[in-house]
């Protein structure tokens, strides 16, 4: 089956939510009024290892560490580890991150939710016509990232979630299966608005809960067709999806578990000897298949990024790099035999203006927190002073690493 036809089998099967409604039961009745439309919600899924869809509270559920794709930048959750209890945290983060990149006080994702007026909504409803002068600078890949989960989360408010997550139950949690980014735009609009929301269309939503299709296990390949659907994962997600799907071919046990490895990239590199973890015979076509690709040799290509240096490997992950930028790269480092003091001394340079802007900003911050703590907001200022401690101590690690380079070149 083409990457085409697979897309099209998706679609047709989202169609079904449409086309064949049928009666849910009790669990499914209450889940009418938070975020899916109505007629998509009185539905079974025509996959037998699929449930009936239920609204399950967002808080209950934690993502799937192996999930080839990463929606959130490595810095952020270095800080903050990605579970329910932290999001508000990474989100608070990430707006001050993205302050900082457009030196801007005032960045605020509500407007955007909302649907109302923004500078970027301003800047696209101008043309050459209405003498609009100077060139908005692109926005980093750090606002990028934030904008799409973002435009997600307002698409998802604005005409509710047309595909529900799927979930895996285990005890009293739930583990993503698909829908990351989903789950973590119901938590932006939580966070925002609450329950009992008034959508633009007049329905209330229940932001706390959202509606997933229940599955007995992760299947990686269930994975990879949804992700390859949308064609829009980066190079080095696929790279972690070929890893995780040669793992399941050559069998789990043989490798060592994801929490036991020393880092995210050092699990999925286990399988980067192509002579020792071959391709089993009669499933390379299916390998294929799943990875959407046509070409043994694209196959080698993303297999080979596993072995990439570590700061190469997350900076590719977060600026969406493609595969080729990544090999070439990858290939004017091999050739660099020592790093001059220049450029040492420039990044000991950089890391030494980000502490002090870094400082600075949350100085400000935390001196209107602390102005007038309450009894409910003294544990949110903790946090945000035991995160800034934590960023501090990492910032400082980088400029001592920067000192070491320098005297070592």
């Amino acid at each position: 089956m083409s990457s085409r036809e697979r897309r099209r089998k998706i679609q047709d099967e989202e169609n079904l939510l449409y086309a064949n409604p049928n009666t849910l039961d009790p669990k499914t009745a209450d889940a009418i009024g938070f975020g899916l439309g109505e007629l998509a919600m009185e539905i079974a899924a025509a996959d037998s290892e699929y449930q009936a869809i239920e609204a399950i509270n967002i808080g209950d559920i934690q993502p799937n560490a192996m999930q080839p794709r990463h929606s959130v930048p490595h810095d952020l959750t270095d800080l903050y580890p990605l579970t329910p209890d932290n999001i508000v945290d990474i989100f608070e983060r990430w707006i001050i991150e993205v302050q900082l990149e457009k030196s801007q006080n005032d960045f605020d994702v509500t407007n955007y939710l909302l649907g109302e007026t923004t500078e970027r909504g301003d800047r696209a409803e101008k043309d050459e016509s209405d003498g609009a002068s100077g060139i908005a600078l692109a926005a980093s890949t750090k606002e990028d990232a934030l904008m799409k989960l973002v435009d997600l989360a307002a698409s998802i408010r604005r005409d509710g979630l047309s595909n529900p997550v799927s979930l895996v139950h285990h005890g009293d949690r739930y583990e993503i299966e698909t829908g990351e980014r989903r789950w973590l735009a119901y938590h932006m609009l939580y966070w925002k608005f609450g329950d009992g929301d008034l959508r633009p269309d007049g329905s209330r939503v229940n932001w706390s809960r959202i509606p997933a299709r229940l599955v007995n296990r992760v299947d990686v390949w269930r994975q990879a067709s949804e992700n390859n659907a949308r064609d829009n994962l980066n190079a080095i997600s696929r790279a972690r999806q070929l890893a995780v799907l040669l793992m399941d071919l050559h069998g789990w046990p043989n490798f060592t578990a994801y929490n036991e490895c020393d880092n995210e990239q050092a699990f999925y590199a286990q399988v980067a000897d192509g002579a020792r973890w071959r391709i089993p015979r009669g499933h390379g076509e299916r390998l294929l298949n799943a990875m959407g690709m046509t070409d043994a040799s694209q196959l080698r290509q993303y297999r080979a990024l596993l072995r990439l240096p570590e700061e190469l490997w997350r900076k590719g992950d977060d600026e969406n790099l493609s595969e080729g930028e990544l090999r070439k790269m990858k290939s004017a480092l091999a050739t660099v035999t020592r790093v001059t003091k220049s450029a040492s001394g420039k990044r000991k340079k950089d890391v030494v203006s980000r502490l002090a802007v870094d400082a600075g900003q949350w100085r400000k911050r935390l001196r209107k927190e602390i102005s007038s703590p309450t009894t409910d907001t003294r544990p949110k200022l903790r946090r945000l002073i035991e995160s800034e401690i934590r960023q501090l101590l990492r910032l400082m690690t980088e400029l001592d690493e920067s000192e070491a380079t320098v005297h070592s070149a």
